[in-house]
C-alpha cells in the first residue's frame, strides 16, 4: 500500500510546485490576431499575494476556459481602477503587443 501512496503523494506535490511557476515559465505568451499578450505569472502572483483564486477561479493550473471572453472578464475586470485590485492595462494596445 505504501508503495502506491508514495508515488501518488510525490505526483501531487510535484504538480503543485509546477503550478506555482506556471509550468516552469515566468513569462507566458498568448499570440493572436491583435498581437501577442505577454503575461508575467510571477508579477501577478506577487500582486495577488499568492492567492491563486484571484485568477484561477475554480482550480489551480491551466485555465481551461482561457480565451478572449475570460481575459476580458477576469483580467480587465481586475485591472479596472474601479475594481480597486490590480491596476493595469485595459485597452487593446495595453495588452496586445505587435512586433
Amino acid at each position: 500500500m505504501k508503495w502506491i501512496l508514495v508515488p501518488a503523494v510525490f505526483a501531487v506535490v510535484a504538480g503543485l510546485a509546477g503550478v506555482a511557476f506556471a509550468n516552469g515559465k515566468d513569462v507566458l505568451e498568448f499570440p493572436n490576431a491583435k498581437g501577442t499578450v505577454i503575461f508575467s505569472h510571477a508579477k501577478h502572483e506577487k500582486l495577488a499575494d499568492s492567492d491563486c483564486k484571484v485568477c484561477h477561479e475554480n482550480q489551480v493550473g491551466a485555465i481551461r476556459a482561457f480565451g478572449k471572453a475570460y481575459a476580458h472578464r477576469v483580467c480587465i475586470g481586475c485591472h479596472e481602477p474601479e475594481a480597486g485590485k490590480m491596476e493595469g492595462p485595459i485597452t487593446c494596445e495595453g495588452c496586445h503587443q505587435t512586433p
